[in-house]
């Protein structure tokens, strides 16, 4: 039972995830140093008034969305308490008293596990992972 660790209630392997490898948010604490060595908060006003760099003058929405960017860490994988304290997935399993979704008969059509669409996931991962977790066990999506 060992490989169902890395794996999220919904299926989603934890090991993948930007949040947990964090390289989303050292990418972005690498960007910001540059641009604060580089001194672009005091050029981009300036700059801005240049047609091709008109786009500068909204520097500081960048910055804050570069900030969120710098707060994509979760330093644990979903079933260690990682991930958002809040998931209605993860309550939605416990609450059944199941090890995920895949052991749910109607995954298939939940909309709490749907809203992983709205999170991001288009192409459905989560539901290819369910499936073959419950098709082969949680090992084949673990290794994959």
């Amino acid at each position: 039972m060992k490989a169902i660790s890395s794996i999220a209630y919904c299926g989603l392997v934890c090991g993948k995830c930007a949040g947990y490898t964090q390289s989303i948010a050292n990418l972005a604490d690498d960007l910001q140093k540059e641009l604060v060595r580089n001194k672009c908060d005091k050029a981009a006003k300036p700059l801005s008034k240049i047609p091709v760099f008109a786009a500068l003058k909204h520097y500081d929405k960048f910055n804050a969305v570069l900030d969120c960017f710098r707060q994509m860490r979760c330093k644990k994988m979903c079933r260690a308490g990682g991930g958002s304290p809040d998931c209605k997935i993860k309550k939605c399993v416990k609450e059944k008293g199941l090890l995920g979704c895949w052991q749910c008969g109607s995954f298939e059509k939940c909309k709490t596990l749907s809203l992983l669409e709205k999170y991001g996931d288009t192409d459905k991962s989560y539901l290819k992972n369910l499936r073959k977790i419950k098709k082969y066990g949680p090992a084949a999506v673990a290794k994959a």
